[in-house]
């Protein structure tokens, strides 16, 4: 068998070797594709290049195209590329697709140095030969990139804006902001943009890059866009889980739908209603800066039911989702020691360390998934857990119960390791720990407990969740120590701990939580306030302070995406 399955092998890579490099189709998805020779290809083409380089599909019957949807390799963006809805959408507007699997763009440098502004035209000058098609050579298009590819769409949008209908970023980066001198010029444009990213990607960066920036792009330039965010999925681990996915969790081809309205959206906007690119562009409609729905900046915590994430404004008027000056505190909470507590047999009681992870824990073994409550949001179920030896607890479906650490679980700097048989394959883990802090003296500490969307660590001292960076008034005494963690990330330990804080960072934490709770009391009377607005019934101030989506009709698809309690949506006229 073994002998077999090499000579299959051998054959099918000779067979791709000869195969004609200016016919590649891989049907039934991509009639045509070929290989590119150099300069546009590669110079030297190794063994593994056996595919086409660059494929197109044109719908049927389709004789002139009007637009083109060019989409970079990546994972699964050809995959999107493929989705019915998708192709259904682009056979409505004579659109076609141009995907990119090896070709080097010349735009997507690391940094703002200028691009190569002649491989893009070479590349479709190129493909309208190929294809018999001249329109390709000239069609205006919507832009698509994932992860590492990101910058792919908006860089062609800031060389070739008024080629660009849309941009569309799938679990990658914003537009960057503030844009080059030579990009400049693309800002006067009114793009449709949108970016889709999970709710636990990159530690969060829907909200500490991508709102920020497009807030920005509305501030001070043309740009309409907004932002997709896929509840409980990370960097596009739309997987259940076996099974044991989170109920809200969002599938897959729900994005792909939306990506797909969105485009349906953006070249029934933006191409004019009659003509094709055959001799020369077609002129994009502009579309007015009042153009579609304007959406509340904190929408998506709002649906999702969670605390509202880090916006800051700075005295220019620019957003930044984290607070680079800020004073290193998130607030103040002083908790007494525990009265008459009973410290069962076994349980550690340990001194206080400041800046010291505790080593003394009993904990249970991980569940091998992360469990559907977020400890940080919903910390309830654990506040009165003061767990013994043996004791058992209940998540999820499966029971936990609590033993001593083990030694090789034991972090070098206390705390807990958990890549010595803690953490599974697929890095999901959900972990209880315990242990008691003796404290002999009053005095002020830090929360030291960094986590990111998509590690989730809560610290419950003597019944009260405390927070990273909260500072603490402790008094002599004995404090039980919860540790709740719920990880879908690849960390190697957890070594949280409390830690010592100056008098100039407690006044800060004071003066802190007294505006915290003045805006804990505003978003709850604002809990109810409206979400969506004419963009016409708002003045251009306002107007910019919200994210923009091109139509009611897709302002009510985001809606049903984000509404995980299903509300109904509401436009106020």
């Amino acid at each position: 068998m073994r002998t077999i399955l090499i000579t299959f092998l051998s054959c099918l890579f000779l067979a791709n070797l000869s195969a004609d490099p200016n016919n590649m189709p891989e049907p039934p998805h991509w009639p045509m594709g070929w290989q590119l020779p150099p300069p546009l290809g590669i110079e030297e083409r190794r063994e593994r290049h056996t595919n086409a380089d660059i494929m197109v599909w044109i719908p049927d019957g389709v004789e002139r195209i009007r637009a083109m949807l060019v989409v970079p390799n990546n994972t699964d963006s050809k995959d999107w590329s493929e989705h019915p809805a998708v192709r259904k959408v682009l056979a409505k507007h004579e659109t076609a697709i141009v995907y990119l699997r090896l070709f080097n763009t010349g735009i997507e440098a690391m940094d703002y140095s200028e691009p190569d502004r002649d491989r893009i035209p070479a590349l479709f000058k190129d493909v309208a030969e190929r294809t018999g098609m001249p329109e390709f050579e000239h069609a205006p298009w919507i832009t698509f990139g994932k992860s590492s590819r990101g910058k792919f769409p908006f860089r062609m949008a800031w060389i070739w804006p008024e080629r660009t209908i849309a941009t569309i970023v799938y679990h990658g980066e914003t537009p960057s902001w503030p844009v080059p001198e030579w990009a400049k010029p693309a800002m006067e444009h009114s793009i449709l943009h949108v970016n889709a990213n999970g709710e636990t990607e990159w530690a969060g960066t829907w909200f500490l890059h991508v709102r920020p920036s497009l807030l920005n792009y509305h501030a001070n330039t043309r740009w309409q866009g907004h932002i997709m965010v896929a509840k409980d999925v990370g960097h596009g681990d739309y997987g259940n889980q076996d099974g044991r996915a989170p109920p809200h969790k969002l599938p897959r081809v729900r994005t792909w739908d939306y990506l797909a309205d969105f485009v349906d959206a953006a070249l029934t906007l933006r191409l004019p209603e009659e003509g094709y690119p055959t001799d020369g562009p077609l002129t994009l409609v502009d579309l007015p800066d009042d153009q579609g729905v304007a959406v509340d900046k904190y929408a998506v915590e709002t649906l999702f039911g969670i605390p509202r994430q880090p916006l800051y404004e700075d005295d220019e008027g620019r957003f930044s989702g984290q607070h680079g000056d800020g004073p290193g505190v998130s607030g103040y909470v002083a908790i007494p020691p525990a009265e008459d507590l009973e410290v069962p047999e076994g349980t550690p009681v340990i001194p206080l360390e400041p800046n010291q992870s505790p080593r003394e824990w009993i904990l249970t073994d991980s569940l091998k998934f992360a469990m559907v409550t977020d400890p940080m949001v919903e910390p309830e179920a654990f506040l009165d857990l003061r767990p013994a030896l043996g004791d058992q607890v209940e998540i999820d479906g499966e029971t936990l119960e609590f033993r001593d650490l083990p030694d090789n679980w034991r972090g070098p700097n206390g705390g807990i390791r958990l890549n010595r048989g803690l953490k599974p394959p697929n890095r999901n883990i959900t972990l209880l720990a315990y242990t008691v802090i003796e404290v002999e003296e009053a005095q002020h500490v830090i929360v030291n407990a960094g986590y990111t969307a998509a590690t989730r660590i809560q610290w419950i001292l003597n019944g009260v969740p405390v927070s990273h960076q909260q500072v603490v008034a402790l008094e002599p005494g004995r404090y039980p120590l919860l540790f709740v963690l719920r990880m879908a990330a690849n960390w190697d330990r957890v070594e949280p701990n409390l830690g010592a804080v100056d008098a100039k960072k407690i006044e800060a934490a004071r003066a802190m939580q007294v505006e915290a709770e003045a805006r804990a009391a505003l978003e709850e009377a604002e809990k109810d306030r409206p979400l969506y607005f004419n963009a016409s019934d708002l003045d251009p101030e306002r107007r910019q302070r919200h994210l923009r989506v091109p139509t009611r009709e897709l302002a009510e698809h985001l809606h049903r995406v984000h509404a995980i309690d299903e509300r109904p949506f509401t436009l106020v006229d």
